[in-house]
């Protein structure tokens, strides 16, 4: 008896047991965004996942009331996902696109599902978990968004703010030392929602340096903090041109490049100032920084000690510094135009003239005079004289085509007013012959009838 049941729960062991373990799993899960708003399009990836996967059949539920199915790549080209494999699978996967149709919560979930071993034939032991989407207004959602501006953080790499760094103090300022070509400015927002722009490396320059870290809010409001970089010069050369106050740069590297001036060096205060040179212009360029850190280049005056700003018009790879002049074109009048932002003098034949001229010299050749500018297509070009001459001789050849032209016209309508009169008198003619006629006539039949009388 005991080796019936001994036999018994062998057989068990043997091939139950071995069936139970080797039965085939899988999961379905739904997977997409969780919070989308009304009106909005919601994308939902379903899942299914195991092991040498044959075949299978799903089928997707969802509140109509809530979302509207716009488009899915199943099978059926709705809800239903049912088809088989050629060969064993490990996932497969469908995508449902809704439309959102009002606010509230909803579940999207698998029903009515089935899978089968590719191998043995086998059904699969499945568990499934559903999706829950929030569905919110617009309003809900910009309510939602953070209003955090702040910085966390805020420093010089190797320097010291003053004051120590608070988020709510908004003004900040660091001593660096002469030779200091560049900063890194490092920071870090409060909220990682948030975005800041003006950390990172930044050029310095002599004198004051003002930098901007504007911190923006995921909801859009804005806070602004002030870096001011002081770049300490020990002997400081202040000018002032107008009622501008302005710093003379005293290192090369801080200088606007111009390629079509040599470098030169200039003597101001004891100091030797790097600065440009231009043989044909004959004018001497230095650098001045004004009070937020830009460095223009002005023309240095070394008998007067006085500085004008610089300025040159560069088109079509001819670049002039205009100048004024008391030349004069015959029959043009002056005027000025803006190129850029500069405004010079010009001179013009009509109004409305495309072209007009300026006077300059040319910084790379030398050459001075006349320039013709094309306000259409920004453009430079030497002015010639025997383009006017041609375009005077063209203008008396019109007019004087004009004044023929004239003279024709008064000629033919006289032609036709002579016509018109001729055929105008021909035609009474013989209506004077035929009322003479019929006069004749009725005095006839009068003088017979006075004759039976």
């Amino acid at each position: 008896m005991k080796k019936i049941k001994w036999l018994a729960l062998t057989f068990t062991l043997l091939f139950v047991f071995p069936i139970l373990v080797l039965a085939s799993s899988g999961k379905i899960t739904v997977s997409g965004t969780s919070t989308v708003v009304v009106g909005n399009s919601v994308k939902l990836t379903v899942t299914l996942s195991g092991s040498d996967i044959g075949s299978w059949k799903m089928n997707l539920n969802y509140d109509k009331s809530f979302l509207k199915l716009t488009a899915t790549n199943s099978e059926s080209g709705g809800t239903m996902m049912s088809a088989s494999s050629t060969s064993g699978l490990s996932k497969k996967t469908y995508s449902f696109t809704f439309t959102t149709l009002k606010q509230g919560s909803t579940t999207v979930s698998v029903n009515s599902y089935e899978a089968y071993n590719f191998s043995d034939f086998g059904a699969m032991s499945l568990s499934a978990s559903g999706k829950t989407i929030k569905i919110i207004t617009k309003e809900e959602l910009e309510a939602s968004y953070s209003k955090n501006n702040n910085l966390a953080s805020l420093g010089v790499d190797g320097y010291e703010l003053s004051p120590a760094f608070n988020q709510d103090t908004l003004e900040y300022n660091v001593i660096v030392p002469e030779d200091t070509k560049e900063i890194n400015i490092s920071g870090k927002a409060s909220d990682g929602k948030s975005t800041v722009t003006g950390l990172g490396v930044h050029p310095v320059t002599l004198g004051t340096n003002t930098f901007p870290i504007v911190v923006r809010a995921e909801n859009g409001s804005e806070k602004s903090y002030t870096l001011t970089v002081e770049v300490k010069d020990a002997n400081p050369i202040n000018v002032k041109v107008g009622e501008e106050d302005y710093t003379v740069v005293k290192i090369k590297e801080y200088l606007p490049v111009n390629n079509l001036y040599q470098d030169y060096n200039v003597t101001i205060n004891d100091i030797n100032i790097p600065a440009y040179y231009n043989e044909f212009t004959k004018l001497i360029l230095v650098g001045l920084k004004d009070k937020a850190g830009k460095i223009n280049l002005f023309i240095y005056d070394e008998d007067a000690k006085t500085y004008t700003k610089y300025n040159e018009i560069g088109l079509n790879k001819v670049t002039i510094y205009p100048k004024e002049t008391k030349e004069t074109l015959e029959g043009y009048k002056k005027t000025q135009v803006t190129i850029g932002d500069l405004k010079v003098d010009a001179y013009y034949l009509t109004s409305d003239e495309r072209f007009v001229n300026i006077y300059g010299v040319n910084v790379e050749t030398g050459e001075e005079g006349f320039f013709v500018y094309d306000k259409k297509s920004q453009s430079l070009t030497k002015y010639n004289d025997e383009y006017d001459i041609e375009i005077k001789n063209l203008n008396t050849k019109l007019d004087t085509y004009v004044y023929i032209i004239i003279g024709f016209s008064v000629i033919l309508v006289l032609l036709l007013f002579i016509m018109v009169f001729i055929i105008v008198k021909k035609q009474k003619k013989p209506r004077k012959k035929e009322n003479e006629k019929n006069n004749k006539n009725k005095k006839n039949e009068k003088i017979k009838s006075d004759d039976k009388k």
